[in-house]
């Protein structure tokens, strides 16, 4: 007994040196590695020769469990990992899963194994946790996610189910926003996020050129053709309005709206000229996306953002320069006596006013609902708006109720008071914006914060007449942003520092 209580042993401890020596020092550089490839390569080939649901799901499987431990090893990708998915998953769904791929489940399972990993490998994460809470702006954040929770109890919803998913997305969003904050301890970390965010961005903003030019590929038109009301809202005015690798045009069209307003600031600054042209070149992507997305209110945040970013910076002669060149590109294609087909036209009709039909529905849609609004200071409940209430609150007064905007849908499912907390929060983030433009004392930083404020703006604007921030794709660009701003007064310290030595 005691030969094989010895004998397993042995193999025991030469079993855990065999591994760890093939996995964590060698990291499958080896024999053994190249024979587990080739068998998993042949595994997969007969699943998907045979049965390609099934093989697909096992691939799926294997690919989320690996992309799993790499988030957790490591928040700095696991955030790269986050806004890749986040653009570029709608594609893939699309594509592979006819548009049935669990989006939601998969976003927040990455954002929980970044968190947790973030907890379980980073020594300093108690200190910036607690740096972070202490913001007031952070501190509101969290007000307001009790404020939705106070809504388990709101008498007039019908069911708990689309709280519990209001409540758990915006949790997920705070998870990313700290995320970002930890992983952008340096100034260059910040800058390396960005400058990833530009390439993903430009590639989103290619493909929806690609779409312009070449038209809906058969997988894309398939589901498009599937759904009658989807195909109403994308076939606009005789033509298809583009959302390239993302879930829907409008979603498309205000993120490039919002990214191109950045990029073009960052570029507008760049000293290195061969940067700088990359900037722009990108930037005009994204503004073509933007454009070919047939997104009114895309078209409505640029030019607000771009004129928010000349009064902030209107005491440089280089930014006035800018703004007279701007101000009269928007002329020439709002008034100049000539026709480049819908798009342009569809441009031009976002600045009509009360001559636009779509803009005299939305007033008295809003004037329907304000009595409701406010008779019910909590609102009718979280998600018992639109279709979701339907599917989730038949019966309910605002059930079909399209909100045209996210303060009204705000209004009306969190009432008046809600309302107020939203217009709170969002003050908040503007005026910590405009407190690290203002209070920055080096250059590249008052640059970032001026991109990050003017980016803020531009979301609040677009709000007017979408919901702009709150969906899978956006997210990774607006909290981001947040912790961008909360750090840039850390960024000035460490300038001066590397100055001083």
């Amino acid at each position: 007994m005691r030969d094989l209580h010895g004998y397993k042993n042995s193999l025991s401890r030469k079993l855990q040196l065999f591994f760890g020596q093939t996995f964590f020092l060698k990291k499958l550089n080896n024999w053994f590695g190249y024979l587990l490839a080739i068998c998993i390569a042949l595994g997969f080939g007969y699943l998907l020769a045979t049965n390609l649901v099934v093989g697909l799901g096992v691939f799926g499987a294997i690919l989320g469990l690996f992309v799993t431990i790499i988030c957790i090893s490591s928040a700095e990708t696991g955030l790269y990992i986050i806004a890749g998915f986040s653009f570029f998953v709608s594609f893939f769904s699309r594509l592979l899963f006819k548009g049935e791929m669990p989006i939601g489940a998969l976003f927040d399972a990455l954002v929980l194994a970044t968190f947790i990993g973030l907890f379980t490998r980073k020594s300093s994460v108690k200190q910036e946790f607690s740096q972070f809470t202490k913001n007031t702006l952070v501190a509101f954040i969290f007000f307001t996610l009790f404020f939705n929770a106070i809504q388990f109890f709101n008498p007039n919803a019908m069911s708990l189910s689309t709280n519990i998913l209001a409540i758990r997305k915006f949790v997920g969003y705070i998870f990313v926003m700290f995320i970002a904050y930890a992983v952008f301890d340096t100034y260059e970390k910040a800058i390396k996020y960005l400058r990833y965010l530009f390439i993903i961005a430009s590639i989103s903003a290619f493909y929806g050129c690609i779409q312009q030019l070449h038209g809906y590929f058969n997988f894309e038109m398939e589901l498009i053709l599937a759904d009658p009301h989807g195909l109403g809202l994308i076939f606009v005015g005789g033509e298809f309005r583009k959302f390239s690798t993302m879930s829907d045009p409008s979603t498309f069209g205000i993120l490039m709206a919002v990214c191109a307003v950045f990029f073009l600031i960052i570029g507008l600054n760049e000293k290195n000229r061969t940067t700088k042209n990359i900037l722009y070149a990108g930037t005009f992507l994204m503004i073509l996306g933007m454009a070919y997305s047939g997104t009114r209110t895309a078209y409505a945040t640029i030019i607000a953002g771009i004129a928010f970013f000349i009064l902030l910076n209107f005491e440089k002669k280089s930014t006035r320069v800018f703004g007279i060149i701007a101000s009269v590109v928007f002329a020439v294609l709002l008034f100049a006596p000539f026709y480049g087909g819908k798009t342009l036209a569809r441009f031009r009709t976002t600045f009509m006013g009360s001559k636009d039909e779509s803009y005299n529905v939305r007033i008295q849609a809003r004037a329907f609902i304000q009595p409701y609004i406010r008779s019910h200071p909590i609102g009718g409940g979280l998600g018992t708006t639109g279709f979701n209430g339907v599917r989730e609150h038949p019966g309910h007064y605002l059930a079909n109720f399209q909100p045209d905007s996210s303060y009204v849908k705000r209004a009306a499912e969190t009432g008046w008071i809600g309302l107020a907390i939203t217009c709170i929060l969002y003050y908040l983030s503007l005026k910590a914006g405009l407190r690290s433009y203002f209070r920055a004392r080096h250059e590249r930083n008052k640059v970032l914060a001026a991109a990050c404020v003017t980016s803020l703006f531009a979301f609040y604007i677009a709000e007017f007449a979408q919901v702009a921030i709150g969906g899978v794709s956006d997210v990774v660009v607006y909290y981001p942003i947040l912790a961008i701003i909360l750090k840039l007064k850390y960024y000035d310290k460490d300038t001066e520092t590397k100055s001083s030595a």
